[in-house]
């Protein structure tokens, strides 16, 4: 199947206590009533991508939950249940297996922490973070299986200072050419592709989702929409400004999948 081609997603509503959860951000408390609206916008963005979108309610027990993403890693069928860096956030595991459990699952266990916003696979290769959120032993069980699944498939590790998770600071708009935040520091060259570094105003856009054939961007953010429109017909701009203030984008919000 092409690179960023897929026929599911699994995304979790926000809950009401949303604003309880992590955030790095200084941003004020999120409007929670506005937080479900454009929930419903990008699920929305994305059925109109051609998905067949499923969502999960939310449990109050975990007010990240929305960011489903960070619970699981699927490559073609393979399906690796993390184990989130943040401790408040590994129950929400459980619900994410169960939705998976017909399909080959591997789990992350003892002391491999990893999460799925970590974890960005690119046209060549597939790119995982070191984070706050990621140790190397997560990221050294994700890659064995991975290569077990691909053979020859390039795994590499990326150094992250600077942002929460990889994804937070670099994504690829299309095949070759990425986005890079000005507060993303690694040692890691990106000389494989065409690297974008953002103007301080519009690092929050650095996390795009490409989506068969469609890219869905962060709304406000004049400089990527021009760019994204270069390499893509089908831009969706979307609000997500209550995600912003908890440390959530685009990606964040869905796993993305075909069965």
């Amino acid at each position: 199947m092409p690179h960023n081609t897929f026929t599911h997603a699994l995304a979790r509503v926000p809950t009401l206590n949303m604003g309880d959860g992590l955030t790095t951000q200084d941003l004020g408390e999120p409007d929670v009533a506005l937080a479900i609206e454009q929930h419903a916008a990008y699920c929305e963005a994305l059925r109109a991508c051609g998905l067949n979108v499923t969502v999960l309610p939310g449990d109050a027990a975990y007010p990240d939950a929305c960011f489903v993403e960070d619970t699981a890693v699927i490559y073609g069928d393979l399906v690796v249940i993390t184990q989130p860096g943040a401790p408040s956030r590994q129950g929400e595991t459980e619900a994410i297996q169960q939705v998976f459990g017909n399909r080959t699952v591997m789990r992350l266990t003892g002391d491999e922490y990893l999460e799925g916003g970590d974890v960005l696979v690119c046209a060549d290769r597939v790119l995982i973070g070191l984070s706050g959120r990621t140790n190397r032993a997560g990221a050294e069980r994700l890659r064995g299986w991975l290569q077990e699944y691909q053979n020859g498939l390039r795994v590499d590790f990326v150094s992250v200072s600077g942002v929460l998770h990889l994804k937070t600071g670099l994504t690829e708009l299309a095949p070759g050419v990425l986005l890079k935040s000005p507060d993303f520091v690694t040692d890691y060259a990106f000389d494989f592709a065409e690297a974008h570094t953002l103007s301080d105003s519009e690092k929050y856009a650095a996390n795009v989702l490409p989506i068969n054939g469609s890219l869905l961007v962060h709304a406000g953010y004049s400089s990527v929409l021009k760019l994204a429109e270069r390499y893509c017909s089908s831009v969706l701009p979307i609000q997500m400004s209550e995600f912003e203030k908890m440390d959530g984008s685009l990606t964040c919000l869905t796993l993305r999948y075909s069965v």
